[in-house]
């Protein structure tokens, strides 16, 4: 065959070409929403004319997303005449790999005027740009009698099937996760075979990543992927807000478009963010964990902590496991330390938590943060459907460490600050004073608020305007937790007093307004 022949493409006007209807784009793959096939583009009609007989013809062809096994072609035409039949006919193809595809004889559709042709597929046909041409003749009845009329494509046209790609899979580790940590995006895709319908790893595909947070803020670009030879990509992102994650794999000259999206949460937290990784592996797969969470300071009442769990890579946790957390120190009614489990609840593929609640007779210190969780390696999604799987997730790994993180638990304390005077007329000399108290332990076994004798306390000067805050002085509280200290005011601005804490006991602070002149 001689491939330097003229071909025609189906976005320019082809004075011998079909109308070709529904070959120009594939829908988008959208897991959430089933699209129609938009449109195709429209090319030129083939018309011809034999003794006053006139015939008008077009052909539509499926979209390329559509395609499975073979390719029917479907021939209508208008005439001049009384009636028309189909003396002889069929549709040709010339696939990506130049091997040449010939149809079946046209047939009756059931619709007047209206064929069909039918090209097999070869099992292992690539997507691409197809050659189609046709060759028939139509049998015109007149007042005259019958006049041939031959319909024939005087040059191919170059019609793109692609296949139909789709993401089956999409998910944060976590869903949901204190505000400033690392998550996971993970994804799968998948692509269509257009000569057997089968689903196979979509390896080696581009994959476009998008978040948009939750509010006003516009959606922004994250990251271009690519796809492993298993058909999976993922990357590892810090959002900073809730919102909604979009994969787009964009469409090829053999690929449909494919998107989905999902969403992921942030909740706020005020402690330190704490987080840790988790790994494991048994027959050749690896699994793991990430937990993240944040510290604890209590007052007189218990505070419930969440530590959420996301599946690393492509893993997903099992049907059971849990998390511990330990106390490295004993206090109080707990001289040997403090432990307690959680089973953990799966709220949705690779992401689970718990919750533990922390009351102020527990020990403070740091608590070690374990976990057991039994869960599954993914060699492959299941490619059998368009909504995607885990029956491939079969290998059984224990991902087990009772030390994977921490949380460090600590006991509230309140400093107080007022000035002798808040407005002076010139600089003069002032008078801070005020008072720490902290959270602590009592006899009888309970916990109380009680002054803090003999602590340090700092106190700094932030002048009105964009200064920072300057350290004055040092100052320790008395026996009752008071202190009293003279400063100079010589400009308006924020006298803040700071206690600094302990290993066991959170920091605090006050400020009082003082205004000069």
């Amino acid at each position: 065959m001689n491939r330097s022949r003229m071909r025609a493409p189906l976005g320019l006007a082809l004075g011998a070409a079909l109308l070709m209807t529904g070959v120009a784009a594939t829908p988008s793959v959208a897991a959430e929403v089933s699209t129609a096939p938009p449109p195709g583009i429209t090319a030129d009609r083939v018309t011809n004319e034999v003794d006053d007989v006139v015939v008008s013809a077009k052909i539509s062809l499926p979209p390329g997303g559509d395609v499975v096994g073979s390719v029917t072609g479907t021939l209508a035409i208008t005439h001049n005449g009384s009636s028309a039949a189909m003396r002889s006919g069929r549709m040709t193809m010339i696939d990506p790999e130049g091997r040449s595809l010939t149809g079946a004889q046209f047939v009756a559709s059931g619709t007047a005027n209206t064929w069909t042709s039918t090209v097999q597929l070869p099992a292992d046909v690539e997507s691409g740009t197809f050659e189609v041409s046709v060759n028939a003749e139509i049998d015109v009845t007149t007042t005259d009698g019958v006049v041939k009329v031959p319909i024939r494509t005087a040059d191919p046209v170059l019609v793109p099937f692609r296949a139909k790609r789709n993401i089956p899979l999409i998910w944060t580790s976590t869903s949901s996760a204190p505000a400033g940590s690392t998550i996971s995006v993970h994804g799968a895709a998948n692509i269509r075979s257009l000569g057997t319908g089968d689903y196979s790893p979509a390896t080696g595909q581009e994959v476009k990543l998008y978040f948009d947070p939750s509010g006003d803020a516009p959606e922004v670009f994250i990251d271009t992927l690519t796809t492993d030879d298993r058909g999976y990509f993922t990357t590892r992102q810090k959002p900073g807000a809730s919102g909604k994650w979009r994969a787009e794999m964009p469409m090829t000259d053999t690929g449909a478009k494919a998107v989905w999206t999902l969403t992921s949460a942030e909740r706020a937290r005020d402690t330190k963010l704490r987080e840790g990784t988790v790994t494991a592996t048994a027959g050749g797969f690896t699994a793991g964990d990430h937990l993240m969470t944040h510290d604890v300071v209590l007052g007189l009442a218990p505070v419930q902590r969440r530590v959420d769990v996301g599946s690393l890579d492509f893993t997903v946790g099992g049907t059971s496991g849990w998390l511990s957390a330990e106390s490295r120190r004993g206090e109080g009614n707990f001289p040997d330390g403090y432990r307690v489990q959680r089973d953990l609840t799966h709220s949705g593929l690779g992401t689970s938590h718990a919750t533990f609640t922390f009351n102020p007779t527990l020990p403070a210190g740091i608590y070690d943060i374990g976990i057991r969780d039994e869960m599954k390696a993914c060699s492959a999604p299941d490619w059998d459907g368009l909504e995607g799987g885990t029956s491939n997730c079969t290998h059984n790994v224990l991902v087990e460490d009772p030390t994977v993180t921490t949380i460090v638990v600590k006991r509230a304390s309140t400093t107080t600050v007022t000035a002798s005077r808040t407005s002076v007329p010139t600089a003069r000399t002032i008078t801070l004073s005020g008072d720490v108290e902290r959270v602590q332990l009592v006899s009888t076994g309970g916990a109380a608020i009680r002054p803090a004798p003999n602590v340090a306390v700092k106190v700094y000067f932030d002048p009105a305007g964009s200064a920072a805050p300057v350290l004055k002085q040092e100052v320790t509280t008395g026996s009752d937790g008071t202190f009293s200290t003279s400063v100079r005011a010589a400009s308006s601005g924020r006298w803040i007093v700071k206690y600094a804490g302990t290993s066991l006991v959170a920091p605090s602070q006050a400020g009082v307004n003082v205004s000069v002149g």
